[in-house]
């Protein structure tokens, strides 16, 4: 009975830690302090509720490590008992953090739970000290190379949302415009019509005299718009190709994504529709087709649009062309008097959405966003060799290769027909359904 009751609750506490180490996981990737991993959502009610393949497998390897290592049941327990000491205390800590910054109760209220419980916490985990020659030192150097780890992945990703945040560009800072006016003249045309009357017939004769008179003339003013590229003092000029291309906008932020002004400086050439797609994971497994996509029009150039896609946590990521063609035409009839006016436009982005290219970042590492081949930046301080040393070791050959080989295992989806580039690059795409030939990398390096 005893052994049926020891089977029974070693199930239960596995299942136990198995899920909250999923949960903790991710959370930490929520806050970027972990590289992102693929998350499969289980429930259709829950979403917290999430299976993590690669953290699996990692406790099933760490146990099988910590029974060899463990031969010795007392040094198992010194283990046990030292990790639960430390939680103790390190909750401890954080509700007095807590106290005064989240609850907003005074200081004293703080002090006051800190010496009460930490005294407590502290007399467990000063005991437990005493064990880490004798097993504990086993959980202190996981936890101590946890931290460390993601204390360095937090510093780096904070080097990248600065560089993110000094760079992000508004399209009128590198896009001018010229607006060429030409004036025409048409006349006015006026027809006299007069029907003779047969006096012998006492008929009116069906036979029209018409004559022109010219009365004055008519201006037509005519915009075309030419767009011009801003490089340093240089105006490139931009063509418009029939074609619709979606720049992926994979952080939050203003300015336009770097995807943009990378693939004009490299093809001089703009899209007849342009459109800065954004993405919102919605707190419900399914969103319907019809609530999917928010549009709104850029009234300073023609042919831009922003747009919101809003996916549930387990809906497939599947960009739908016909959905944001027929929005953004509402739009354009929306911005003119009379159908006849907008004819034209629409006409030309319908015509362009047949050639659709989704534009996305290259890089050599993953990241959840945004996405640049990072370089380490060369800064002046004392003991600079060593200081530049340190830094390009860690972002260049520490930071950007975890990403890269993280990557290659994040490509090996079932769901997944896109190249296997695409998906360690772009975690996030491994459930597109848009075709790989679809798909155009654009290189935006970061000197972090």
């Amino acid at each position: 009975v005893v052994y049926v009751v020891a089977i029974l609750a070693t199930l239960v506490a596995s299942q136990a830690t198995i899920t909250a180490t999923f949960s903790l996981f991710q959370q930490v990737i929520n806050l970027r302090s972990l590289p992102p991993v693929r998350m499969r959502y289980t429930s259709n009610t829950v979403q917290g509720q999430i299976y993590i393949p690669s953290v699996n497998w990692i406790l099933c390897v760490g146990t099988i490590i910590f029974v060899l290592i463990f031969k010795d049941l007392a040094k198992l327990t010194n283990a046990y008992g030292f990790a639960v000491a430390t939680v103790m205390i390190v909750t401890t800590t954080l509700i007095t953090i807590q106290i005064p910054y989240v609850k907003h109760l005074p200081w004293v209220v703080a002090i006051a739970w800190f010496l009460f419980f930490g005294f407590l916490d502290g007399l467990f985990w000063g005991a437990a000290l005493r064990k880490i020659p004798h097993g504990a030192w086993v959980p202190l150097l996981v936890g101590v190379v946890a931290t460390g780890f993601m204390v360095f992945w937090t510093w780096a990703q904070g080097l990248e949302d600065h560089f993110d945040g000094a760079n992000r560009r508004n399209l009128r800072h590198f896009i001018s415009k010229e607006v060429i006016e030409t004036v025409s003249h048409s006349p006015i045309t006026r027809r006299n019509r007069t029907l003779p009357y047969n006096a012998d017939l006492d008929v009116t004769v069906h036979e029209v005299q018409e004559e022109e008179v010219k009365s004055g003339m008519i201006p037509h003013i005519q915009e075309d718009t030419k767009l011009y590229l801003d490089i340093g003092d240089e105006k490139v000029p931009l063509s418009r190709m029939s074609t619709m291309a979606i720049f992926h906008k994979l952080s939050s932020g203003k300015g336009v994504p770097h995807t943009f002004y990378g693939f004009l400086k490299q093809w001089p050439a703009l899209p007849r529709v342009v459109i800065f797609l954004s993405v919102r994971i919605m707190p419900i497994a399914h969103v319907e087709k019809e609530d999917q996509y928010r549009v709104t029009k850029v009234r300073s150039l023609p042919g831009f649009y922003g747009a919101t896609y809003m996916k549930g946590y387990r809906d497939k990521f599947n960009v739908d062309i016909a959905a944001l063609v027929e929005l953004i035409t509402v739009l354009e009839l929306r911005s003119v008097d009379s159908k006849e006016d907008a004819a034209p436009v629409v006409e030309e982005i319908i015509s362009a959405s047949k050639n659709a290219t989704h534009m996305k970042t290259y890089e050599l590492y993953i990241s959840r966003v945004p996405h640049y081949h990072v370089i380490a930046r060369r800064i002046i301080v004392f003991g600079a060799p060593i200081v530049n040393w340190i830094r390009k070791l860690l972002i260049e050959d520490v930071y950007r290769s975890i990403g890269q080989s993280l990557g290659v295992e994040g490509a090996s989806s079932r769901d997944s027909d896109i190249l296997t580039l695409i998906a360690y690059v772009f975690p996030e795409t491994v459930t597109w359904l848009q075709s790989a030939d679809e798909i155009i990398h654009v290189g935006v390096t970061a000197e972090i």
